[in-house]
């Protein structure tokens, strides 16, 4: 799972959090330039469900995070780590209302800090997130946000399978086609003048 030898992972249980949770020190990870990548299943990731048509057990997440040190002018070098996520997620496709596979390929760039930035200009016009560390971090919630942050807003085919049938516009009892305006009453009350 690691090319690296820095102790720095944990798979021991927290108190509040699941067995299986993954703790990295980042830091150490960027200052090694160390790599490490893993899959997950999508029954891992919990605030993904409620955007899935279905969850395959055969989807997954694969994930890798690798760790360098930026150089900066007249500073120190800035500790960083890049995460790459790739899947192919079941999602229901927004025009004909069917399970419809996305892929989902994102690179995140994320520079590690003491504390939470301020969000000045600069901070929200730079090419990469500040990340504040505080221990050790649960590489499965990075990654799982980062899916949750690269998921299309609408997803669809990009060719429906079936054809999109626009249920109740053309099906409608000849009664219903045939009421009157509402706006005719008051044509009638409108008086001539």
């Amino acid at each position: 799972m690691s090319n690296y030898t820095g102790l720095m992972m944990e798979n021991t249980p927290a108190q509040s959090e699941p067995s299986s949770a993954l703790r990295l020190n980042l830091r150490t990870l960027a200052q090694e330039q160390g790599v490490v990548e893993g899959r997950l299943a999508l029954n891992e990731l919990p605030r993904l469900e409620s955007f899935l048509a279905g969850a395959p057990e055969s989807s997954y997440v694969d994930w890798r995070l690798r760790g360098f040190m930026r150089n900066q002018a007249g500073g120190q070098p800035q500790p960083m780590v890049e995460l790459q996520i790739q899947a192919e997620l079941p999602m229901l496709c927004q025009r004909c209302l069917q399970p419809a596979m996305q892929k989902i390929l994102d690179v995140a760039l994320f520079r590690l800090v003491e504390d939470e930035p301020e969000l000045t200009l600069e901070e929200l016009e730079a090419e990469d997130e500040a990340l504040c560390l505080q221990g050790l971090t649960d590489a499965r919630a990075l990654v799982e946000d980062q899916v949750l942050l690269a998921l299309p807003l609408v997803p669809m085919h990009d060719a429906c399978p079936q054809p999109i049938v626009a249920e109740g516009l053309w099906n409608e009892p000849a009664a219903m086609r045939e009421r009157p305006s509402p706006f005719a009453v008051l044509a009638k009350l409108k008086k001539p003048g």
